[in-house]
């Protein structure tokens, strides 16, 4: 077990190393314009596009293995099912609306919550957890330059995300996902050193675009498979409306076609009514 964790340890130190030597190295190539010619110009420009455009890939696909081990599915044992997940929460306006829809359909969902959010609008995170949904972590803050982060502030946004969480449910999240998906070269382990699954999706609805309702529902219906993971936020700029709007509709969608309603993991049930009375 020790070797197994050993191996995984330098696997993750030598991708870290590579993502920093290639970035090193792309942007050390316009070194290769001087002397001045239009055909060094031309080999310098194609070097950094495609060393831009790798390291592009790595940050931001949300499914690349690369930089951090991560599930967009979930797996009922052979029984179609989706699991919703909401990012950017929680809101006092739109998240307790949300929750009286999930209640009324009876659909469990998994909550990405910011964690100072969580501090500042406690009741609603306490009130997420008691109603059996699984509450996960998306950062302290929400920082928008997350793959830029310094080690240290990486660590804090995990450490305290986490800690927020704890506070209000009774437990620590073993989810996490980062703000836009995005990657960063020392994610990897300090996810494993914190116990974290990175959790990414299989369907990204784009509500964050102000998509009218149809088109909201027409992109998760007409993509839909069994096991996929959706992403969709109970916070925006303009709220929710839309997507509160289009939920029950697609729900109802949904379970017509056979599909059930699970969070990304388990829900830690017995910690979560120890949860401590937070004010």
């Amino acid at each position: 077990m020790a070797r197994s964790a050993d191996t995984v340890t330098l696997a993750e130190g030598m991708k870290a190393t590579t993502f920093v030597l290639l970035f090193a190295l792309t942007h050390a190539s316009l070194i290769l314009l001087y002397p001045f010619s239009l055909r060094r110009l031309f080999c310098v420009a194609a070097i950094y596009a495609a060393g831009t455009m790798f390291m592009l890939y790595l940050l931001f696909h949300p499914r690349n293995q690369w930089l951090v081990a991560n599930r967009s599915s979930v797996d009922c044992h052979g029984r179609p099912c989706v699991a919703f997940t909401f990012d950017d929460g929680p809101s006092p306006a739109d998240t307790p609306r949300l929750l009286d829809i999930l209640r009324d359909k009876k659909v469990t969902a998994t909550f990405f919550v910011i964690g100072e959010r969580a501090e500042r609008y406690p009741e609603v995170v306490r009130r997420t957890c008691a109603e059996g949904h699984l509450v996960a972590n998306h950062t302290w803050s929400h920082p928008s330059l997350f793959c830029f982060l310094t080690p240290a502030r990486l660590q804090d946004e995990i450490e305290r995300g986490e800690e927020g969480v704890e506070r209000i449910c009774g437990y620590r999240p073993r989810y996490f996902r980062s703000p836009v998906g995005l990657r960063h070269p020392l994610l990897g382990p300090y996810l494993r050193e914190a116990g974290l699954e990175y959790i990414s999706w299989r369907i990204r609805t784009w509500d964050t675009l102000g998509l009218q309702g149809e088109v909201l529902t027409r992109r998760i219906l007409d993509k839909v498979a069994p096991g996929d993971i959706i992403m969709l936020h109970d916070r925006l700029r303009g709220g929710a409306g839309v997507m509160l709007d289009a939920l029950p509709r697609i729900i109802d969608q949904l379970r017509s076609r056979g599909f059930e309603f699970v969070p990304v993991g388990t829900v830690p049930v017995l910690e979560r009514k120890a949860a401590p009375q937070t004010k």
